[in-house]
This record gives structure tokens, sequence and C-alpha cells, in this order.
């Protein structure tokens, strides 16, 4: 399990190395230079592609493979977050701080995809209501809630 979690330090590290040169070519390459930067942007994606092309065809990886893989990466990247938070000025002089912000913003969109699609998903069925309705509407716990006076509109006695 080592071996697992330095690997998945290693591929973190040169995720986020992938996404300065980006960034970078971003800013650096003006008008003159955009057929350079595009040629860069195709290679990685051909890269990325080929690298995943050749895992699912040699390693033979299932999608609980790719489950498993998130999460192992998923606290790594976590962690590779929290020490830069923590090293700022360090981060900000080395010029990777942009890169950090965009992975963090990257996590966020990913927990929120995670927490509210299964929200979503439970809401389209007719039967998540029907069970609500059954549930907030029950004896035994509207008389657990004490709310059965106030629907009746009984007045307190003195």
């Amino acid at each position: 399990w080592l071996q697992i979690y330095g690997l998945s330090w290693l591929v973190t590290v040169a995720v986020v190395l992938v996404l300065k040169v980006v960034s970078m070519g971003r800013k650096k390459f003006s008008a003159d230079f955009q057929l350079m930067f595009r040629l860069l942007k195709l290679f990685l994606f051909i890269g990325s592609v080929g690298t995943l092309a050749i895992l699912f065809t040699l390693l033979h990886l299932t999608v609980g493979d790719i489950f498993a893989s998130f999460l192992a990466f998923a606290p790594t990247g976590w962690a590779i977050l929290q020490i830069s938070q923590a090293s700022k000025p360090v981060v900000k002089a080395f010029g990777l701080w942009g890169s950090v912000k965009a992975l963090s913003r990257g996590y966020e969109y990913l927990m929120g995809i995670v927490i509210f699609v299964p929200v979503a998903v439970l809401a389209w069925f007719p039967f998540v209501s029907e069970f609500q309705t059954r549930l907030l509407f029950n004896q035994a716990f509207s008389r657990g809630l004490q709310i059965s006076r106030i629907l009746a509109g009984g007045k307190k006695q003195n």
C-alpha cells in the first residue's frame, strides 16, 4: 500500500506540473506562438489518452480499479493542497500558487458533484417524495415532535 500511495504522490505532482506548464504557456505564448501552444496541448491530450489506453489494454483495468485509484488520489491531492497552503510563501516563490488555486477549485467542484448528484438523482424519483410524506405525517413521528397539537390548532389550557 505504501508503493501505491507513493505512486499517487508522483502522479499528482506530475498533474500539477502539467497544469503549471499549460498555465505558463497561456501567459508566455503570444499571438505568434499560438500554434505552438495548441500543439503542446494536443500532445498533452494525446499522451493522456494514450496512457489511459495502454493502462486499460495492458493492465486490464476495470471501472472498479479506476474508482480505487480515485480513492487513492483524492487524499494525496488534498494533502498536497494542505501542505501548499501551509507553506504559501514558499509555493508563491516557486510560482506555483496559481496551480494550487486551480487544483483546490477542482477539488471544490468535485466535492460538490459528489455531494449533490445523489441528492439530485433521488429528487427525480417519485417514491422519495412519498416516503418523505409518509414519514412526516406518521402518527408516531408526529407525536415525537409534538406537532399534532400545532396542526390541530388547539389552544393551550391554563
